[in-house]
């Protein structure tokens, strides 16, 4: 009895001690290196329970995890306690999926370090796909954002391949510190060392080649716009003095393209003044502007009745504003943010005002069109640019499909002023790295309260602001242009292997049993797990 108490308190130990560890592989560039070995404890405790057990472990893994790594939320109006336990709750439930499928896994002598690694990539698949519930936020590759040489497998396998490489280092440190094998386990980390260093020789010729096309200088305006700024006359006055003495002041920089974050003004179709006064500073500045625009607010204030406010079409909306040209059609968010910019399911599940508070419904665009820029030689073709919204970056397929359709250079506009300073603005910049990897062409992200962030087609952050929450300019220049990756041509070919070899192996383990009996120190469960 006092064998078994003193187990169950190793095991909450491990899974609180792992959620800890995996949440604060998120806090920064520098703390990266704990999603290495974040699940180890999991691993060493999970293999001993049963399935049941093993779910009810990793669900509380995961809660621990996501209040680490969330704890931001607790800035943004109108999420509270309620939201807070259903979005841990809920996120925990793939931890607890993992976990309790690595136990089927064992049972059928399926080798972890086979399929854990895929498991888990599968469930990040799911993760991504769910609908409204989708959240591919906070991903291990998302951790290695600042590893660059790491990054550099996601122009073959997509964000999928980087999260592949660090389960499968967690889970060779796991099955080293058990003592049971080893040639398998080194295998693994050979192979994490090889990635590294293939990752490192690309950097290395990229550098060369990079040099042989004409760069494009670009220009991230970060206004640092307050929350209730706008709700004055004076601060409306303010917000356009910041956007026009920042973008004068990028000018100097002679930038080929001035960018400005999500919702940074209102809609000039429908403001004769407000676009006169673009076109007047795209002149006046010698570049074209992209600038975020919004008829409405993200999170709606309710009314006296605790209705809310939902008698206007909303919509989150790009333009391209060049000096001489009439403004023409703006690339409307096609991904709205469920329970922040449109309330899923609305008209049909009545959701409960404690937990759904009411907001102002939105509406998502519903096209891939990007920009057409001209360059400034007359000889030079125009230069396509493909634009992503707020949490739009976090999707592969949408960046993904901007580049198919001809997009040179992705921008993206966001607004993080909602989250307070801190980790909320840094974990959704990670995704954006990735996404310029995955694609072959740089990425700006133009960001209201920052970092605004100018980054390569490999990743590297080129150009930043310094400060969170403090007015600037990012400027520097990148080669715009693709480079072709097979990501880009195939999409998530390597996600999609994963999830067929993670169900092949929870329903029958059978498949690669010639390669078993070839590799055993690979492939037997009692020797890889």
């Amino acid at each position: 009895m006092i064998i078994q108490r003193r187990f169950w308190l190793e095991a909450g130990a491990a899974a609180c001690g792992g959620g800890v560890l995996l949440g604060l592989a998120f806090s920064g560039e520098a703390a990266g290196w704990l999603a290495w070995i974040a699940l180890v404890p999991w691993l060493l405790v999970v293999g001993r329970l049963a399935p049941l057990q093993a779910f009810g472990f990793g669900w509380v893994g995961g809660l621990v995890a996501a209040c680490v790594t969330f704890g931001w939320l607790a800035n943004v109006p109108a999420f509270g306690f309620a939201q807070f336990a259903a979005l841990g709750g809920y996120v925990g439930l793939y931890a607890a999926c993992w976990c309790a499928g690595l136990v089927i896994l064992a049972r059928r002598r399926c080798s972890w370090l086979v399929y854990a690694p895929a498991l888990w990539v599968a469930l990040d698949a799911v993760r991504e796909h769910a609908g409204f519930l989708a959240l591919p936020i906070a991903s291990l590759a998302q951790s290695q954002h600042a590893n660059v040489a790491l990054l550099q497998i996601a122009s073959i396998g997509g964000e999928a391949a980087v999260t592949w490489i660090v389960v499968l280092a967690n889970v060779a440190v796991a099955s080293l510190v058990q003592r049971r094998v080893w040639r398998g386990p080194l295998l693994a980390l050979g192979t994490v060392a090889a990635v590294h260093v293939a990752g490192a020789i690309v950097l290395a010729a990229a550098a060369n080649n990079d040099q042989t096309v004409a760069p494009m200088k670009i220009a991230a305006v970060q206004p640092s716009i307050g929350l209730h700024e706008r709700e004055t006359a004076a601060g409306r006055d303010a917000i356009w003095q910041r956007l026009e003495s920042l973008s004068l002041k990028a000018a100097a920089a002679r930038p080929d393209l001035i960018v400005w974050p999500e919702t940074a003004i209102g809609d000039p179709r429908h403001d004769p003044e407000l676009a006169k006064r673009l076109l007047a500073l795209s002149g006046a500045a010698g570049a074209p502007l992209l600038v975020g625009a919004s008829e409405t607010e993200k999170f709606a204030a309710t009314d006296h009745d605790g209705l809310g406010v939902r008698e206007r079409d909303a919509y989150n909306a790009a333009y391209l504003v060049r000096d001489g040209l009439p403004i023409g059609e703006p690339y409307r968010k096609r991904r709205l943010m469920p329970f922040g910019e449109y309330t899923p399911l609305l008209g049909k599940v009545a959701w409960p005002s404690w937990l759904v508070p009411a907001i102002a419904e939105g509406r998502p665009g519903d096209s891939d069109a990007g920009f057409e820029m001209p360059r400034s030689s007359p000889s030079t073709p125009a230069l396509r640019i493909g634009v992503v919204i707020c949490w739009e970056n976090l999707f592969a397929d949408l960046s993904r499909r901007a580049v198919l359709g001809g997009s040179a250079m992705l921008v993206q506009l966001t607004n993080d002023a909602w989250f307070g300073p801190g980790r909320a603005a840094l974990q959704h910049n990670a995704a954006s790295v990735i996404r310029a990897v995955e694609n072959g062409v740089p990425l700006v992200l133009a960001s209201n309260a920052g970092p605004s962030l100018v980054i390569n087609r490999h990743g590297r952050v080129v150009g930043r602001t310094a400060l969170q929450f403090d007015a600037g300019v990012a400027v520097a220049s990148v080669a715009a242009g693709q480079a072709a990756t097979l990501f880009n041509r195939w999409g998530e070919w390597f996600a999609a292997a994963c999830c067929v070899l993670a169900l092949q192996g929870l329903w029958t383990g059978r498949l690669l049993t010639g390669a078993r009996r070839r590799l055993p120190f690979i492939f037997n469960a009692k020797e890889g797990a």
